[in-house]
């Protein structure tokens, strides 16, 4: 019964939900009359390393855009209007290069959800950590070529990136960020992952966004916030706040047909020459 529920809460919202920008405003409104300041993830991270105060309370506010560039471009202008700058989360497949230069010339930023070890779990059927481990110099050169493609794109070096979870990750049990390194991050110029512990571990409260019906974890930030934290960061994406049927059904069965097709594979034994995607 549990298993229909969600399915049914999970077709309603992907195919007849409609817009809940009105309440994304809300939220918006709610922060600013609350006296948060809103803060790129950069420029935290910059300024715990310097050892900085911010005056005020702050709001470091994040949308990963999954999915949806068009529902990411009304929450970005929902938040350019109301003077909210924000961290924007773009994979390659849900890059929109014409509103990642919008917004990276605006005083928000655009970071790289990446996804590495997913790509190259699902194109070559590996299926364990100790595979995923054979293969990470090639998962690590894809992820160089991979960001240097988006910043090109985007025509500004990144100066943060956020794991982006798929279901492979979920299979294997290794998410995505398993391939940083201060290595890797150095030869890049990357400042931060967006779940390095200098980020998390200077905030007071953390809240995220979720499917229907429950819409918030751990609760509603509008009445969680009562105690008004000195930080605090928000998770959003846009498929939980606009509908795009078509587009949703169809990613929806490409998700299907990708496990399908990964199922059938082998994971090979030891590294390839694979070319990046």
């Amino acid at each position: 019964m549990r298993r229909v529920s969600r399915l049914y809460n999970h077709a309603w919202q992907s195919l007849f939900m409609g817009s809940r920008l009105e309440r994304y405003r809300g939220l918006l409104a709610y922060l600013k009359e609350a006296g948060y300041n809103f803060h790129t993830m950069s420029e935290f991270a910059c300024g715990v390393d310097r050892g900085e105060t911010f005056p005020g309370r702050v709001c470091l506010l994040r949308n990963d855009i999954d999915s949806d560039p068009h529902g990411a471009a009304a929450m970005f202008a929902c938040d350019h209007s109301m003077d909210v700058r924000a961290t924007y989360f773009f994979r390659l497949s849900t890059l929109d290069v014409a509103l990642a230069r919008e917004i990276a010339s605006s005083e928000s930023e655009v970071g790289y959800h990446y996804e590495e070890i997913a790509t190259v779990a699902k194109r070559l059927g590996l299926r364990s950590v100790q595979q995923i481990d054979a293969h990470m110099e090639l998962i690590r050169d894809e992820f160089r070529a991979n960001f240097r493609r988006f910043a090109g794109l985007v025509g500004a070096t990144p100066r943060i990136v956020a794991s982006h979870g798929d279901f492979a990750n979920r299979r294997i049990g290794i998410p995505n960020h398993y391939l940083l390194d201060a290595r890797l991050m150095n030869d890049l110029g990357i400042l931060a992952d967006a779940y390095d512990p200098r980020l998390h571990g200077s905030l007071e409260a953390r809240f995220s966004d979720l499917p229907a019906p429950q819409w918030w974890h751990p609760g509603d930030p509008v009445l969680a916030l009562h105690d008004k934290p000195a930080t605090v960061s928000i998770l959003v994406h846009p498929r939980q706040w606009t509908c795009n049927p078509a587009l949703n059904f169809r990613l929806d069965a490409q998700r299907l047909g990708e496990e399908a097709i990964w199922r059938c594979r082998r994971g090979t034994a030891g590294p390839q020459n694979v070319p990046a995607s």
